[in-house]
């Protein structure tokens, strides 16, 4: 990377240690440009940083072009033994509405499955010293020389580029692009995990843990007549670890599910929804499937509640409008372009700008012109992204068209 003008440290300064702003620091350090993660959570497993994570070729590739050749085979050593199918059930009789093996029409695209968790504990410790957490960003002053980033607890850190990297309330982009907000979908969805034991295998279908799954819960007919079609889905996805030397630092085997459905569906008002702790939201699991079959439901009553979280699901809109770009600022992942979980490219797009920022700063330096390179390019995929989100969304939980959603104030 070419230094600004010598004045202020020609570094680049990574707001955010999501996947995106760590794939984004590996990207720099292979390229030996300086850099300094900033996470505004106090240690590394301060909290549970998800579940179940699919990376397509396009994702994985993007990966692999931002680790070392070491971290690339650690990465893969730690995915998990994964079947590449469906199979679709009825959530009140139990049956089985579809099921076919391999990828679908897509053809034979592979895909990674990890859990995100070690994924990011895998990158965290390739950037030993690399990472300050407890800095929660206040806001940054773009200088003649540079950009300063100020932080909560006081602090100031200097650089030649700062990179939102934290997600969907990103300070970044409050600050940046204060227009430029998520939309609201009307969908909520609860995540959560159920350890793969001997009664869970007793109890739930065989079928259900071969590869992942959907179980449908349609609209009774009155309930359509306000506000048509409402349905609650279930997706989940067995969780198998390889037995190798990396088996006793991994979780156990787990299933990896979400409840998703339009807000209304979960008879809770938004704000008391987002407040609900893990206690409540396994409850309320329990309380959305208890006209399921049996045989689902003990997917809910095993779960391991210290996992149940309720989320609202935010979208950015695919027409991802320009602005003019800056030599000092940018954006990556769910600070610019959130997206539905239903297409499953959430994460695959975060690392996807990572990689594709860091090899354009190596080779170009950090000028208006590099990032408004990056910019133009990210435009072109995330909306392809965020589309395919949607198309799943409509699906699984009558995803409204984006311009019917609000603005979301985050």
């Amino acid at each position: 990377m070419s230094p600004d003008n010598g004045q202020s440290p020609a570094r680049v300064l990574i707001i955010g240690g999501g996947l995106g702003g760590l794939a984004l620091a590996h990207g720099l350090k292979k390229s030996s440009t300086l850099f300094q993660v900033f996470e505004q959570d106090p240690t590394p497993d301060f909290r549970a940083q998800g579940y179940r994570l699919k990376i397509n070729e396009d994702g994985a590739a993007a990966l692999k072009s931002a680790l070392s050749p070491e971290m690339w085979q650690y990465f893969e050593e730690t995915c998990t033994d994964s079947k590449a199918g469906e199979t679709n059930f009825n959530a009140i009789d139990g049956s089985m509405i579809a099921s076919r093996a391999g990828p679908g029409a897509r053809g034979g695209m592979k895909t990674w499955t990890t859990d995100r968790t070690v994924l990011r504990r895998i990158l965290q410790e390739g950037l030993k010293g690399d990472i300050s957490y407890g800095k929660q960003l206040k806001k940054y002053t773009i200088t003649d020389n540079g950009v300063i980033a100020e932080f909560t607890d006081g602090s100031t850190e200097d650089g030649v580029l700062i990179v939102g990297a934290d997600g969907v309330r990103s300070a970044v982009r409050r600050q940046y692009l204060p227009k430029h907000k998520p939309l609201d979908t009307n969908g909520s969805c609860i995540y959560g995990k159920t350890p793969l034991t001997p009664e869970l295998r007793e109890r739930f279908p065989e079928r259900a843990i071969k590869w992942m799954t959907l179980v449908l819960d349609r609209t009774p007919m009155t309930q359509t007549l306000d506000v048509d079609e409402t349905p609650l889905t279930l997706l989940l996805e067995p969780v198998r670890f390889q037995n190798n030397h990396h088996r006793s630092k991994l979780p156990v085997d787990y299933i990896y599910w979400v409840l998703i459905a339009r807000t209304g569906v979960f008879g809770r008002q938004r704000d008391e929804l987002l407040r609900l702790n893990h206690e409540e939201s396994a409850r309320l699991s329990l309380t959305l499937t208890e006209e399921w079959h049996p045989s689902f439901k003990a997917l809910f009553e095993l779960q391991d509640i210290s996992q149940a979280s309720t989320l609202r699901v935010a979208s950015a809109n695919p027409n991802i409008a320009p602005w003019e770009p800056s030599s000092r600022v940018t954006l990556i992942g769910d600070a610019i372009h959130v997206m539905s979980p239903c297409g499953g490219v959430g994460a695959v797009t975060a690392i996807r700008d990572a990689a594709l920022l860091s090899r354009i700063i190596s080779e170009e330096g950090v000028t208006a012109s590099s990032i408004a390179k990056y910019e133009s390019e990210m435009r072109i995929y995330a909306k392809m992204g965020i589309q395919r989100s949607f198309f799943g969304g409509k699906k699984m939980f009558a995803q409204r068209p984006f311009e019917e959603c609000e603005d979301l104030e985050m």
